[in-house]
């Protein structure tokens, strides 16, 4: 339905003549251009069975008066005495209607005051409809206007939109009040019926003027078109029309066809709207599109919508770039007696030409030519070989491909074309083991938060104990291990072993066979497997730190991918360079290889087939790839996608143009591809799914990622304003309330963009705060900290974290203050995406600081909990030491919990170094044992961050100072406890340390007197007597001797302390006058 076309005049002068409608009787639709299977009427409405006597219609005209001057005058009455309303409202009349200008009024009065051939009464009009092509200041059209409606009245026209024969005027709803030519629409005529419209043909416009030309040879072909209708409640079914013999070619139910095999030409599309399923029996390929019926009400569009489809030509040939069946671009292979077979693959334009196989020496000489892709090298023996691909159209000349021959010069009668690229085959002398004789890493996860798993796979024929292998962990460039798993159990040949992380969602958790902090990584970690501790498979470099995640050369990496090995690789590698060829990339979050692989060793392997990721977003009215991909194509295969679950509607939320078939031709590694559009409706939806899976029809394949999830966002909603703790509620379980309510939310931005492909951060207003979210755009909005925006969606939960999933954003103004930060003793419900404090918090393992992009968890001691604190790329607390102590943070709150009920896993993310307060850490040494012959006893304070200290002796006695004097006047062991307050005095850090008394005397040491420097000493001392020392002993603050020395002689001698660990230390000289004993530090 479009808007009507409403002239107004400007000046009309007003008068008492419009009659109060008693019966509620209103004109409800004029039909004035008819068909010629259509007649003019005029079509009343008001109350059911409604009585119409002392009501005349009069059709008002202008009269020409001469001298450019007009009259009105009445050319037709209609009395309506016995006359009545239908028992649904309504009452048509057919007169005969001046098509040009004029009139349609309702009196409230009979004949003898409407009169013909005179002008039309200007008292007791109930309703009128003024009508024509003019503007309505013509003097055709004022006089009228002034006769017979309101100022301010105006006319309408029913050719505006061009087709004035398919059209009336027509109220919509029924009814409405006198006059108002708001209420009228130009739709299809609805004679005696209500002008609610149960179908209406309308017309198509095509939604990417892009796809007027499609190929209808290269897959899929899909076109999407809006529906104009003005009844838009009505079904639709689209019908791709011959244009030379009007038969159906094709049909679909939505607003999506596909054209795929229809050839080439001009093709008509047409929109059929019905209130009830078509007959399927005028409805079939080959039949006329005019004999399509229903038995309630259809109509057809008014014009079809011209496409135009053509068999799209290929590159002329392309012998493309020639793979491994796996994609790599070098392939390793043992000798067996068994078979040494190597499968290809390759990508090329030119999918529908003739593909050979040219088997080379490393010279490019050609040895054999084949038209599989897979060959078995055990003939040709030990060596290094080259496999190209040769394109061609039309009879090759076999002299040009014979053995001998260079692989360059191949030609065909019509084109030829050597490929860019040869695939290397290293053929190696392996003994009876071949390449798949220990245990390799076969998947790794790095998804979100800590769904983290490492898949060990054994590719040999023999059961692997798994007692002498070790798992490392390399964290930040570390040269040795920051973690160590020995493994144990047995595995399978064929079988799998997984390691999770205990944190990880139930899914992974489920399939893991054990969970450790082997895998607290990131993406620029280390992992090395070893075998009687040797490194036998790595992933990354030990002892090389780097910022940025390591990369695979299948463009994925170690950060925010699933990577699985290629099914070409049965060893594993000390050499990241070689590695990182060897890995197939995935989304975040893949898990559909986990538990399961495959290896050829020295076998042809099986081909796979799969979406290249597990979950889609797009919007209502958008569309999204959808890609598929084959590995080891060494057979032709037929594959079926199929709608098989969701709640979103085929026809109404997407096109019903499911199933989708799709041919995988041997030896080629092209994906395929379709355009997935989402159907733009008026209605409010929330998020709807679409559950997408595949299956083998023809060959031998198997499915990788089978089932693909489209989630179609939500649109079109009621926004209520809220503020954001009316949508914070939860359940005991921690479970939000209001999870599916539209609103629209208004706050302050804090944080940054932590999902760089779409949108996120916290939005916080004076009643709490939630998480911004959106997986697919960010609205051209740059993320500030201060910044008041408003943002409409959906609430969710994620990991029990509130969230809103967001499809606008309203940006308000920029330089907001920040929420302030509120002092909390527990992280709960109420701290989630708010700025809180904690006063006194300790990091669990400073191992965990690892400074990986883009960013990184650490552990975080608060009171009996322990939290998780993420430290993010995009703040300047990134690449700082760990913090080591007791400090406060302040920052984000947060919760990634995997599980029901909601009630843990709470996080905190600083966003500034100033956020964390200086730590305070306690620490001292004591010089132990202690005699007492050197006076109190001596300790050595290295705290840091302390603005004061208490001292608890052990003896009942307590210090504030420093470094306080104490003597104890008993021999035994005690322990000297120090607290350290932080600055602030809020945070403390505590300490111990034992010191062994022993009651000394004196005079045992009274024989010497000893100097030493340097005191304290990094390397060495110089100790000196008057007595001449004959041998030295030297023992820790335990009192463990460390080093004896014998046959000094000498009044001044050195003593190496190089090899001594930093602490205190006692050295005891022997002489022939006594002993002499001296302490030194070694710092």
């Amino acid at each position: 339905m479009r808007p009507t076309c409403i002239y107004l005049l400007a000046v009309i002068t007003a008068s008492s003549i419009f009659s109060i409608n008693a019966q509620g009787v209103v004109i409800n639709e004029v039909d004035v251009i008819a068909t010629e299977d259509n007649s003019q009427f005029i079509e009343l409405y008001g109350a059911p069975n409604s009585g119409l006597e002392g009501l005349t219609i009069a059709l008002v005209t202008s009269s020409w008066l001469g001298g450019g001057a007009y009259g009105v005058e009445v050319y037709s009455a209609i009395s309506l005495d016995g006359m009545q309303l239908d028992s649904d409202g309504f009452l048509t009349i057919t007169p005969e209607l001046n098509t040009a200008v004029g009139a349609v009024a309702l009196y409230d009065a009979d004949l003898s005051v409407v009169i013909e051939g005179e002008a039309p009464p200007q008292e007791d009009v109930i309703d009128a409809l003024v009508y024509g092509n003019l503007g309505p200041s013509h003097p055709q059209v004022s006089g009228i206007l002034q006769a017979l409606v309101p100022p301010g009245t105006g006319l309408l026209y029913e050719g505006e939109e061009g087709n004035a024969q398919m059209h009336s005027m027509s109220r919509l709803p029924d009814g409405g009040a006198p006059f108002d030519l708001n209420t009228y629409a130009l739709q299809p005529a609805s004679q005696g019926t209500t002008n609610v419209l149960a179908c209406a043909g309308g017309y198509l416009e095509i939604t990417n003027v892009a796809n007027d030309t499609l190929c209808s040879d290269q897959g899929p072909a899909i076109a999407t078109f809006n529906h104009m209708t003005d009844a838009p409640t009505a079904s639709l079914t689209l019908f791709i029309v011959d244009q030379v013999d009007g038969n159906i070619l094709a049909s679909a139910s939505g607003s999506a066809i596909n054209f795929e095999g229809l050839g080439d030409g001009l093709l008509e599309v047409f929109a059929v709207s019905h209130d009830t399923p078509l007959d399927p029996m005028y409805t079939g390929v080959g039949l006329p599109i005019s004999g399509v019926t229903s038995s309630g009400c259809f109509s057809l569009s008014e014009q079809p919508y011209i496409i135009f489809v053509e068999t799209c030509e290929m590159p002329a040939c392309d012998g493309g770039e020639m793979l491994d069946a796996s994609g790599s671009e070098e392939v390793l292979a043992c000798l067996t007696p068994d078979g040494t077979i190597v499968a290809f693959g390759y990508y090329s334009e030119a999918v529908e030409d003739d593909f050979l196989f040219a088997i080379c020496t490393d010279e490019d000489t050609i040895i054999t030519t084949i038209d599989v892709p897979f060959y078995d090298f055990t003939n040709l023996g030990v060596n290094d070989y080259h496999v190209w691909g040769i394109s061609t159209q039309g009879e090759i000349d076999l002299e040009t491909i014979a053995p001998g021959t260079f692989v360059g010069g191949a030609t065909a009668l019509e084109c030829d074309s050597t490929g860019s690229s040869a695939l290397l085959v290293s053929i190696l002398e392996c003994g009876e083991a071949g390449l798949c004789d220990d245990l390799i890493i076969s998947e790794y996860i790095e998804g979100d938060s800590h769904n983290k798993a490492i898949e060990l796979f054994n590719p040999s024929n023999e059961a692997i104990d798994l007692a002498p292998y070790t798992m490392e962990l390399y964290n930040n460039g570390a040269t040795d291990p920051n973690q160590e798993l020995n493994l144990s159990g047995l595995i399978l040949p064929g079988g799998t072993y997984v390691i999770g992380n205990s944190q990880a969602t139930p899914s992974l958790q489920n399939t893991s066979d054990v969970t450790s902090q082997i895998t607290w990584y990131n993406g620029n970690d280390a992992l090395v497997l070893s075998h009687n501790g040797e490194a036998i498979d790595i992933m990354g470099v030990v002892g090389q730190f780097t910022d940025d995640a390591w990369t695979v050369s299948s463009g994925g990496a170690m950060a925010e991918h699933t990577l699985v090995r290629k099914p070409n690789v049965g060893h594993g590698t000390t050499d990241w360079e070689e590695s990182q060829t060897q890995w197939d990339s995935y989304p975040q979050d893949t898990f559909d290889f986990l538990g399961s692989h495959q290896v050829t060793c020295g076998g042809l392997g099986t081909m796979a087939v799969g979406f290249d990721a597990p979950e889609l977003y797009v919007n209502e009215g958008g569309g999204v790839t959808v890609s598929i991909s084959p590995t080891y194509p060494i057979e032709d295969i037929e594959i079926e996608l199929n709608i098989v679950g969701g709640d979103a509607v085929s026809g109404i939320d997407f096109p019903d143009v499911f199933p989708l078939s799709f041919n995988f031709e041997m030896g080629l590694l092209n994906s395929q591809s379709f355009n997935f559009t989402a159907i733009d409706e008026e209605d409010p939806e929330l998020q709807e799914d679409v559950l997408m899976a595949l299956s083998v029809t023809s060959g031998g394949a198997t499915l990788g990622i089978d089932t693909l999830v489209i989630h179609i966002l939500p649109s079109d909603l009621e926004y209520p304003v809220y503020e954001i703790n009316q949508v914070r509620g939860t359940s005991p379980q921690g479970i939000l309330d209001s999870i599916g309510v539209a609103c629209e939310l208004r706050g302050i931005v804090h944080g940054w963009n932590d999902y760089p492909s779409g949108l996120q951060f916290t939005l916080i207003d004076p009643t709490n705060g939630i998480n911004v979210f959106s997986p697919i755009s960010d609205f051209g909005y740059s993320v500030v900290e201060g910044d008041s925006v408003r943002v409409r969606g959906v609430v969710d939960q994620y990991l029990g974290l509130a969230q809103i999933r967001i499809d606008t954003l309203l940006f308000e103004g920029s330089g907001f203050p920040s929420d302030a930060p509120q002092f909390v003793f527990e992280m709960d419900e109420e701290t989630e995406s708010r700025i809180v404090t904690l006063k006194c918090t300790e990091l669990v393992d400073l191992d965990d600081w690892t400074n990986t992009t883009p960013g990184f968890d650490v552990r975080l001691a608060f009171g009996a909990q322990e939290l998780t604190m993420r430290i993010d790329a995009n703040t300047d607390l990134f690449g700082t030491p760990a913090p080591v102590g007791v400090f406060g943070v302040t920052g984000i709150g947060g919760q990634r919990d995997p599980s029901a009920p909601f009630v843990d896993g709470y996080t905190i993310t600083p966003r500034a170094q100033s956020d964390l307060t200086s730590p305070v850490n306690a620490d001292f040494i004591v010089n132990s044992p202690w005699d007492g012959s050197f006076g109190s006893v001596e300790i050595f304070n290295l705290s840091t961050g302390a603005e004061s200290y208490l001292w608890s002796m052990g003896d009942g006695t307590t210090y504030n100072e420093t470094t306080p004097l104490h003597s104890y006047n008993e021999a035994g062991t005690f322990t000297i406890f120090l607290t350290a307050y932080s600055e602030t005095g809020e945070c403390n850090s505590q300490t111990s340390f034992e010191v062994v008394s022993n009651i000394v005397n004196v005079e045992e040491f009274a024989g010497m007197i000893l100097d030493a420097f340097p005191n304290p000493t990094s390397n060495g001392l110089t100790i000196s007597s008057k007595q001449t020392a004959l041998s030295y002993q030297i023992s820790d603050a335990l009192g463990r001797v460390v080093k004896t020395v014998s046959d000094i002689n000498s009044h001044v001698f050195e003593v190496d302390a190089s090899d001594l660990k930093n602490g205190v230390y006692f050295v005891s000289v022997q002489s022939n006058q006594g002993a002499g004993l001296v302490r030194f530090v070694k710092h």
